[in-house]
């Protein structure tokens, strides 16, 4: 899991869905907005309608915090940016090594 400092505030959602810049990229959709602070911060939201199952749900926002753990971790040039990641379907399927490799190529983009 990511640190509590890298989260986003529940409070912060709602503005960041509405007023923030939106980017599109394989398996994900992705929201940003600048933020104060001196690092990224993340939120993955995940809905019903994304997985019935909460196992496939769950397993998909844990997959993808730990990517972001590693990305964070790895590179320290990141843009201060509250980042909300939604994740497609298509992510299911796909292997850990291959959701990471993109979601660092995302990210960097920013």
């Amino acid at each position: 899991m990511i640190a509590k400092k890298f989260k986003i505030p529940k409070k912060h959602i709602a503005l960041i869905l509405q007023k923030g810049e939106s980017f599109d990229s394989k398996l994900f959709v992705i929201r940003f907005w600048e933020n104060k602070v001196s690092f990224p911060r993340f939120r993955i939201i995940v809905s019903t309608k994304f997985a019935k199952k909460a196992v496939d749900r769950n397993k998909t926002r844990r997959r993808i915090y730990e990517a972001l753990r590693l990305i964070v971790k790895e590179n320290s040039n990141l843009r201060p940016l509250d980042i909300i990641l939604i994740p497609k379907k298509q992510i299911l399927t796909k292997e850990f090594k291959e959701i990471s490799q993109i979601a660092e190529e995302t990210i960097t983009k920013l």
